[in-house]
Formats: C-alpha cells, sequence, structure tokens
C-alpha cells in the first residue's frame, strides 16, 4: 500500500513539472520595444527618410496591437513636409552667429534707420509686453506693424498709420494674413512697403515659430497667402525676427534651436535677390543636411571675398551705431583694452595710422557695396551685360583684396604702436 501511495506521489509531482514546462514554452513573448527613441534621433540628424521608415514599423506594430497610433500619423505627415523643405534648401551665405540672452536680442542687430526699426512693444508703448512682441516702424516713421493678443489671447498682426500731428489711425488687422488659431508675431516690412515677413506657429510651421513671407495686393487691399521661406531659416525650433538691411545689404534673424533655455541665436547673412536652392542631385545627402540644419556657416561660404566684403560692412554698422551711442568707434588693443575716442590713443603715431585705416576702412565699404550689387544684378543680365560687368567686377575685386591685406597690417601696426613693442 505505501509503494503504492509514493508511485502515486511521485506521478503528481512528474505531471505537475510537465504541466509547467507547458506554461512556460506557451509563456507570450514580451512586446517588441517601438522605435520612437530613434525616430527623434533621426529628425534630430535631418535624416527624414529614416525616421519615415522606422515610424511606419512603429505605426505597424500599435495597429498589430490594436494601440492607437494618430500622434505617429500626425509625425508621419510632418515628415513628408519637412521632406519637401529639405529638398529646397536655399542657398544663403551666412557670415556670422552669436548666442546671446532671448530679451536682448535687439542690442546686437544693427539695422539700418534707412530700413526702419524695430522695437520692444513695452518700450515702444511704455506698457507692459503681452507677450514677447515687437513693433516694427517704417523708416518714414509713419506706420508701425505689431502683434496684440485677442480674447483667447491668440496673436495676432495690426497697422496703424502716425499722423505728423501725434495722432494715430485705428488699429487695422493685417487682413489675409491672420489666422485666429496660432499665433503671429515680428513683423518686418521692407522699404517697397509691400513685402511683409514674420513668424507664426501655424499648421505649415515646421515648429515653433517659422519665418514666413506675403505681399500686399492693392488691388484686394488684403495680403497675399503666406508662404513659409523653408530651410535653412526654419527648423523644429522657434525661429522668428527676419530682417533685411537692403543698406548694407545683410540679413538677421533669429532662432532657438540647439539652445538652453533663455538663450538664442542671431545669424548675419547675405540677402539673395532671387531664391537659388541646393539641387539635391547634385548636392551630398549628409551635405544637404548639415546645410539645412546651419551645422557650419563656413560651409556656406563660395566667394571669400564676398564673406570679408560682408563681414566689413557688418562691423562698419556696428561702429556707427556705436558712434550714435557716444563712441566714435570701437577699436580692439588687447582683450581687456579697447578705445573708443581718438583720446584714448597714447602714441601720436598710432594714431597716423588708425586715420589711414579709417580712410580705408570707408573706401573699403564704398567698394563691397558696389560688388555686392555688381553680383547680384549680373546671374539676372544679358550675355553682353555680363561681359562688361565681369571687367568691373575683376578690378573691384582685386581693390577690395588689396584694402583688406592693408587694414590688417594698419590693425598690427596700430597695436604695436600703442603697446610700445
Amino acid at each position: 500500500m505505501k509503494k503504492f501511495l509514493l508511485a502515486m506521489l511521485l506521478l503528481l509531482a512528474l505531471t505537475d513539472v510537465q504541466a509547467q514546462r507547458r506554461k512556460t514554452k506557451i509563456k507570450k513573448e514580451p512586446e517588441p520595444q517601438l522605435p520612437f527613441a530613434k525616430v527623434e534621433e533621426a529628425l534630430a540628424a535631418y535624416d527624414f527618410e529614416t525616421a519615415e521608415l522606422l515610424l511606419n514599423d512603429a505605426i505597424e506594430t500599435l495597429n498589430k496591437n490594436k494601440q492607437p497610433s494618430i500622434e505617429q500619423e500626425k509625425k508621419l505627415q510632418w515628415i513628408h513636409k519637412a521632406q519637401i523643405k529639405l529638398n529646397a534648401v536655399e542657398q544663403v551665405t551666412f557670415i556670422d552667429s552669436l548666442v546671446v540672452p532671448q530679451n536682448e536680442v535687439l542690442r546686437h542687430i544693427h539695422l539700418s534707420p534707412e530700413c526702419g526699426t524695430v522695437s520692444n512693444y513695452a518700450d515702444f508703448f511704455k506698457t507692459q509686453d503681452p507677450m514677447g512682441c515687437t513693433v516694427f516702424q517704417s523708416q518714414m516713421g509713419d506706420q508701425i506693424f505689431y502683434a496684440k493678443p485677442d480674447a483667447k489671447n491668440v496673436l495676432s498682426l495690426y497697422s496703424q498709420t502716425l499722423y505728423s500731428d501725434g495722432s494715430t489711425s485705428k488699429v487695422q488687422l493685417l487682413e489675409g494674413i491672420s489666422d485666429k488659431e496660432s499665433n503671429q508675431n515680428y513683423p518686418f516690412v521692407m522699404t517697397d512697403g509691400t513685402t511683409i515677413y514674420f513668424a507664426s506657429q501655424g499648421s505649415e510651421s515646421l515648429g515653433g515659430y517659422d519665418i514666413f513671407m506675403s505681399r500686399y495686393d492693392a488691388d484686394t487691399h488684403r495680403f497675399l497667402a503666406p508662404e513659409n521661406i523653408g530651410m535653412p531659416f526654419n527648423s523644429t525650433a522657434n525661429d522668428y525676427l527676419y530682417l533685411i538691411d537692403e543698406t548694407n545689404h545683410l540679413g538677421w534673424f533669429v532662432t532657438d534651436r540647439n539652445q538652453p533655455a533663455g538663450k538664442v541665436c542671431i545669424y548675419v547673412f547675405i540677402p539673395n535677390d532671387t531664391r537659388k536652392i541646393y539641387v539635391p542631385e547634385e548636392t551630398e545627402t549628409n551635405k544637404l543636411r548639415r546645410l539645412a540644419r546651419l551645422t557650419s556657416i563656413k560651409e556656406t561660404w563660395k566667394d571669400n571675398n564676398e564673406v570679408r566684403g560682408a563681414q566689413y560692412r557688418l562691423r562698419v554698422a556696428k561702429n556707427t551705431e556705436q558712434a550714435e551711442n557716444n563712441h566714435e568707434f570701437e577699436f580692439i588693443v588687447t582683450d581687456n583694452q579697447i578705445y573708443h575716442q581718438r583720446s584714448d590713443f597714447r602714441s601720436q603715431q598710432a594714431l597716423q595710422v588708425f586715420d589711414q585705416r579709417v580712410k580705408n576702412l570707408d573706401e573699403l565699404y564704398k567698394v563691397t557695396k558696389t560688388l555686392a550689387r555688381l553680383r547680384n544684378t549680373y546671374h539676372n543680365s544679358s550675355e553682353a551685360q555680363r561681359s562688361q560687368m565681369k571687367g568691373e567686377i575683376l578690378t573691384l575685386e582685386k581693390s577690395e583684396e588689396s584694402l583688406v591685406e592693408q587694414i590688417k597690417n594698419q590693425e598690427k601696426e596700430i597695436r604695436k604702436l600703442e603697446l610700445g613693442l
């Protein structure tokens, strides 16, 4: 009897072990990890093709598991839109970039008065700034453009006429541009009085604020449908405050891409008269992505003389603004020694060389402005006109190169004389 009971216990134990083994075999495999992190990595690198493949896999996995994929479907639509923008990256030469606190941006933009002025909303209206707005005032001072919030706290763009007796017109909504669903801010109007650039967070934005352009139609008294100006100006971050200085042939725009909270980067570029893009079939893929992301401004340089000329125009614009702030100029002697007035010089010889340098800078400024104008018209001219312009451009380029070299040598000489080296 005991042997029988023992055999039965052994049989039950064996059956239980086999059952456990069967349970282990049919245990459900863990759900695969969705590649969302890799999607974000691909998007950050502007590798939209890889991001699309990964996202399609993720959507397929979600559908198999009967999970919602609405957000992924939206992102897939955004990727298609970004890919279109990547295939039309504008060829723009960037000459400088500067990281500054967001609330100090306007201090570092040196727009010629002939092109209008940009002010903080609070400073202009002597009141509280509603939502980080700016006010653009035309070069004649008779018109202002700015954003203000509605009852739902959505920013729209408005204009007003300023009369010589100090009175103002009624506030006018910029018809054709206003969206009512998304914020619009940072207006800038070209000297033609009809072309406007502004930032919007609308459905056509790649992310955050994007820069848009529109033109006023005098026949309908409305602005035309705004166009996203594309890459490299726009990104998945906030891109805004696009300004063109037609006098100095320079442009600025502001972005918080790749910046910590509270910081932004101001880019300075040479504006194009006509838009020209990098042809994807003629541009290596990774290079196109780098150009779209503005990984390196030097990678946008094609003509060093053109870049050098623009950099000197920027320096002159800065010095002009400093002179208006009771600084005659800014000359760096050492890291800890910067001169702003002629009386700062101790060496009379250094001052004489400095005066020669000022004359060369004035001449260089004239040469680079003329070159910029000729280069812009060259591409849209006839063969006969190009032939005539080519000789003038080559002569001016040699003059520019000579002046740049002279100025560099004079700056070295000034420092040596002033420091007694």
